[in-house]
């Protein structure tokens, strides 16, 4: 029996209805980034994966804050909403395990 393979259709709607899916999405992308572009909020390298530079600094500070086991909410919450969208291509090779990414325990949010 195969896994289960996601389209990035089916990974929108997960997107759009779930506010944690959101929150999981955020970090993930920000898993991408390299060690450097985390640290330095920034996108660096053209390599596909992670946020496009104008969502970088914005990106990283929401994934902090979800990995500080806090609740995106409101704007913040919008804002995360649409750059995982945008992002949801990568989000989906992550889903369906193209892309390996260490194992990721995101704290329950307040």
């Amino acid at each position: 029996m195969s896994a289960k393979k996601f389209t990035r259709t089916a990974i929108n709607a997960i997107l759009n209805r779930s506010d944690r899916a959101v929150e999981v999405g955020i970090v993930r992308l920000n898993q991408l980034q390299t060690a450097d572009e985390r640290t330095e909020q920034t996108t660096k390298y053209h390599n596909n994966q992670g946020f496009q530079s104008c969502h970088a600094r914005r990106g990283t500070y929401m994934a902090n804050w979800v990995m500080s086991g806090r609740k995106l909410t409101g704007d913040h919450l919008a804002k995360a909403r649409k750059i995982c969208l945008k992002h949801s291509g990568q989000l989906t090779k992550i889903a369906n395990g193209e892309w390996e990414l260490p194992k990721l325990v995101v704290p329950k949010t307040r």
